[in-house]
């Protein structure tokens, strides 16, 4: 599932402006890779510093440059523009309800706290990690606590485009996580910091909680949010989440629950048909 846009304007800044900067710097380090090759994180040279140092291994500074350095290296195009793509979606609302300075450090300490769980619970400790996506699942941990009704507009299967709440797609994203660093694929190829997810979203949700303006509630209403926000697009797309209607909380609560009984339901069609069509 590839998320490519929501309909949450910004309401304290003007423009995120170090959201931007984030995007800008990921790409120009990406086409200069080859001069920071060596600046990705390896997590077991965070074990080896933290629990048993020898002699010519990275010593604690280095590991510690690292554990930011590896969040602004990709692997390919497709990595980076994947990362990117989601930063761009919900990092400005994250930017806006915080200000410009406090989301530099939101960003930062989220990447950090990815590289802690991966180098604390990586199945593959040797292979080293880069990419934005625990700084990014950070961004996202945020957004679900505080826009969880959002539309946003995704990708499902790289084919079938559908509005569903930022909560299904972000709580679809941790279980994917979840379930993929708890059982993981001895077959696969794909080397995935699952647990670098994991701790970049853990902060994310517990950092909005202290570094929020103090005017910015946490489960924002679906009112706040424009009914138009995808423009013309709109009529045309698969609405999975909460029709407007009654506005009493039981009300509430039925269509949100049918809602997440819809996203769940068409999900595993898509995913059924898709293998059965594509396999």
């Amino acid at each position: 599932m590839l998320v490519l846009a929501d309909n949450n304007p910004v309401r304290h800044i003007t423009r995120p402006w170090v959201n931007y900067a984030l995007i800008a710097l990921c790409v120009i380090i990406f086409f200069a890779q080859p001069a920071f090759q060596f600046y990705g994180f390896t997590p077991a040279d965070l074990q080896r510093v933290a629990f048993a140092p020898e002699v010519g291994q990275p010593g604690g500074g280095m590991v510690a440059l690292q554990m930011v350095s590896y969040i602004f290296l990709h692997a390919d195009i497709l990595h980076l523009a994947g990362n990117m793509l989601a930063l761009w979606v919900f990092g400005n609302n994250i930017e806006d309800s915080m200000g410009h300075a406090r989301y530099a450090l939101f960003f930062l300490l989220c990447g950090i706290a990815g590289a802690l769980a991966e180098g604390l619970f990586s199945a593959v400790p040797d292979v080293p990690v880069v990419g934005a996506s625990g700084a990014i699942a950070g961004v996202m941990g945020a957004y679900l606590l505080l826009h969880p009704r959002a539309r946003v507009l995704v990708l499902v299967a790289f084919r079938f485009p559908l509005l569903v709440p930022a909560s299904a797609f972000v709580g679809l994203a941790v279980f994917v996580d979840l379930t993929s660093a708890i059982f993981p694929d001895p077959d696969s190829d794909l080397l995935i910091a699952w647990w670098a997810h994991l701790g970049g979203f853990s902060a994310g949700a517990l950092l909005i909680l202290v570094m929020r303006h103090r005017d910015v509630a946490l489960f924002q209403p679906a009112a706040i949010y424009p009914e138009n926000g995808f423009g013309w697009l709109g009529r045309y797309l698969i609405d999975l989440g909460p029709k407007r209607g009654d506005d009493t909380a039981q009300a509430c609560r039925w269509r949100q629950l049918w809602a997440g009984v819809k996203t769940v339901v068409f999900f595993l069609i898509i995913v059924v048909g898709v293998e059965l069509i594509f396999a």
